[in-house]
């Protein structure tokens, strides 16, 4: 969590545009399949969108410099590879830092956002 507080400070002191992304993977996928889900988010993204583990089985993602919309192609290609390396299960959700939110209503509203991937994908 301490993360994501640094990255929503240092976004709203630039008043620069910050969307988080919440990744959960179902508990289905072991370990290592988890480390080559965060490799892929990782090479999908820019070097300077940051990446972190958040709990047992999720993922966090804060795309810098990138709004609700304007995040939407990354959030694309990001579910396009996932899809193409068999991970079409992980559930995804997204929430734009909203001026004065704290770090963690915006984690609750990517948490609450969160889809599967590729709907007809087992869990």
């Amino acid at each position: 969590m301490r993360s994501l507080e640094i990255a929503v400070d240092s976004a709203r002191r630039g008043r620069r545009a910050i969307t988080l992304v919440a990744l959960e993977v179902p508990e289905s996928i072991d370990e290592p399949a988890l480390a080559r889900i965060a490799t892929s988010v990782r090479s999908t993204v820019r070097d300077s969108d940051g990446l972190w583990r958040d709990g047992e089985r999720t993922l966090l993602l804060a795309l810098t410099d990138a709004d609700g919309p304007n995040s939407e192609p990354a959030l694309a290609r990001l579910r396009l590879r996932l899809r193409s390396e068999g991970f079409g299960a992980v559930r995804m959700g997204r929430a734009a830092a909203a001026p004065g939110i704290s770090a963690a209503d915006l984690l609750a509203l990517a948490r609450e956002d969160r889809r599967v991937i590729s709907y007809g994908s087992p869990d």
